[in-house]
Formats: structure tokens, sequence, C-alpha cells
């Protein structure tokens, strides 16, 4: 208990001396004033080895291996200079803000900025996020990036991130190391991007059943059911120029036959009123898992073009310790963002340590 209080107190001291040496920025350029630079095991090894040989030549007066042990040291800090040369003058930016979904990889991209060749960089998180159980192996490959070349110019990396829960996650500092050349000395960098990360519930599918039992009691449960919004009940209004990344079962493949171009049709529901996903008819006691249901309806949804609304009032009122928001029935990616967004951040937010 005390070796962990021990333990924080200099990592908390640690932290505050880092902030002010390297402080947070979009833009990093590698230089002393953030490089890191000591030796490694082999590297603490190898000086062991040339202060017994430098004892062992003055203890026998042998000018031989006097000049081995001189020479020897001499490499050794010459290969030190070398690994600095090979760091510095790296430039690293990154954008702050992310998003993605719980318990899926949330890719966090990393540009690095070279005036000329370096070698042997390896990117990670500087605190490794908690994985959700899986081999060691896999671990391994989902948290480092290993580049052995880094050419002159511009170079897109991405590095991944798993979150276990929803909520705002701040991922800290992304670490830059390499242990060129000769392995005898580690250089690296601990940059802070203020990379924040939204994370969404993880999308739990709920079929028509389930919901229509959850809002039976409901007065108006005909007119916000998830069963009765369907494309199928709905009126053909217009075909429109078809855009990357709508959905194949849009596509008028009858005109696409004809060589007319490729459509989509689009609907105007048969229903006077608005689809709305309220909170209290999901079918759990669990918030959570109530959260995970509106998440896999708000994508259906948003997938499917259809206007809907978000109503996450808790048991039909607000309290001071509820969270009480309504939003719009609305479509597009933008509505889709912000109810999703409003999902992740639904009561107290869940940080990660």
């Amino acid at each position: 208990m005390a070796g962990n209080s021990f333990k924080s107190f200099f990592q908390n001291r640690f932290d505050t001396w880092l902030k002010r040496r390297v402080p947070s920025r979009f833009h990093h350029q590698l230089s002393r004033q953030n490089i890191f630079i000591m030796p490694t095991k082999f590297g603490f090894a190898y000086l062991l080895f040339v202060f017994l040989l430098f004892l062992l030549a003055t203890n026998y007066q042998n000018n031989i291996i006097m000049l081995m042990s001189y020479l020897l040291a001499s490499f050794f800090i010459s290969v030190m200079m070398h690994s600095f040369y090979n760091f510095s003058g790296l430039g690293f930016k990154s954008t702050a803000k992310h998003s993605g979904f719980a318990k899926q990889t949330i890719n966090v991209p990393v540009t690095i900025i070279a005036t000329k060749q370096h070698f042997d960089l390896t990117l990670s998180f500087a605190k490794q996020p908690k994985q959700l159980k899986q081999p060691q192996h896999t671990k391994q490959r989902q948290q480092k990036i290993y580049l052995e070349q880094c050419p002159a110019g511009n170079t897109d990396v991405v590095l991944p991130y798993v979150a276990k829960q929803r909520g705002i996650v701040n991922i800290g500092r992304i670490k830059i190391s390499s242990e060129y050349s000769f392995g005898l000395f580690v250089s690296w960098a601990v940059l802070d991007f203020s990379h924040q990360i939204t994370v969404y519930p993880q999308p739990k599918k709920i079929n028509a059943d389930q919901y229509q039992l959850a809002g039976q009691d409901s007065q108006n449960a005909s007119t916000t059911n998830y069963a009765t919004q369907s494309v199928g009940l709905d009126d053909f209004a217009e075909l429109k120029d078809y855009v990357l990344g709508e959905s194949r079962a849009r596509i008028a493949w009858k005109q696409f036959a004809r060589g007319q171009g490729r459509y989509t049709k689009h609907y105007q529901s048969q229903q006077g009123s608005l689809a709305w996903l309220k909170l209290s008819e999901m079918p759990s006691a669990n918030l959570e898992s109530q959260l995970s249901y509106l998440c896999y309806l708000v994508l259906e949804y948003s997938h499917s073009e259809q206007r809907f609304g978000l109503d996450l009032t808790v048991n039909g009122h607000s309290s001071a310790s509820d969270v009480y928001k309504k939003i719009a029935p609305d479509v597009g990616f933008v509505h889709q963002s912000a109810c999703l967004t409003a999902l992740a951040n639904f009561n107290q937010l869940v940080r990660e340590s």
C-alpha cells in the first residue's frame, strides 16, 4: 500500500514537470527540449564491460587493453550522438477529437513530418488502455505501431485504441521511441495532443417484437413504434443521384440496368406523426443495455434515412439526479452524431484511468 502511494506521488510530480516541459499542442517538433535518451539494458551491460576492461588495463598496466577501453567508450558516446541525430527533427501532428463505439477499435491518426530519413520508430500510448480479454500477441499488435524506415515527407499512421465503456475518454500522451542504432540507447518523446475520444455505447440489436412490448402501455405507442416506421410502409417520393455510402437497398436497379445512371429511391412516410426513440421504452432494466438498444436504433434509422427524434427523459420526468434531454426529429449525419454523442454523455461520463 505504501509502495503504491510512493509510486503515485512521484508519478504525479513527474506528470506536472512533463506538462511544463512538453505542453499540449496539435503539432510537435522533436528537439533537445522534448527528447529523452538513456542506455538500454544492453547499453548498461556494454558500459559495465568497458569499465571492467578499464580496471583490467589499469591493474596490469596494459596499454593495448587501455586503448581498447578508450575506443569502446568513444564508440559508446558516438552511438549516443548518432541516436539523438536520428530522432531529432521529426514533426508530429494530430487532431484532438475522435469518436467510436465501446469495445470496438477506434483509430487515432498521427501524421509524421520528416525532412530526412529516419529509422526504427515505435509509436504507442504512454499509458496503455485497459484492454478486453484477448491473446497477448493481439494486444501488442493493437497498441504499438513500428516503422523500420520513415522516409522524408509526410507519413500517416493510425494508432488503434479500444475503449471498454462509453463516455468521454482522455487517452493521454503518445510515446515515440527508437533504439537506433546498435541498440545501445533508447531515445523517446512523450507528446500530448489533447486527444479526447467520444465513446458511444456498444450497439445492441433489438427486434421489433421487443420494442412493441416495451411501448405497449404508452398511449401513442402505435405512432412511435419501430416496427411501423419501416421503409416498406412508406410512399415513393423521388429519385436522386446516388451518393457514395448510401444503402444498396435504395438503389434504383431498373434505371441502372437500362443504362440511365445510378439513382437512389427516396420515400415519404404515410403516417403523419414522427418517430421518437425513447429511453423509457427500451426493454431492459439496465441503463447501459437501454443505451445500447437506442444506439442500434439510431444507426438503423439513420441508415434508412428516416426522420426521428431522441427522448432521454427518465421515467417521463426530469430530476436533479437524472439527465433530461430531447433532440428534435431530424435526419442526416449531423443529427446522427448529435444523438450518439448524447447517448455517450448520458448521466455521468465514464472516464478510464
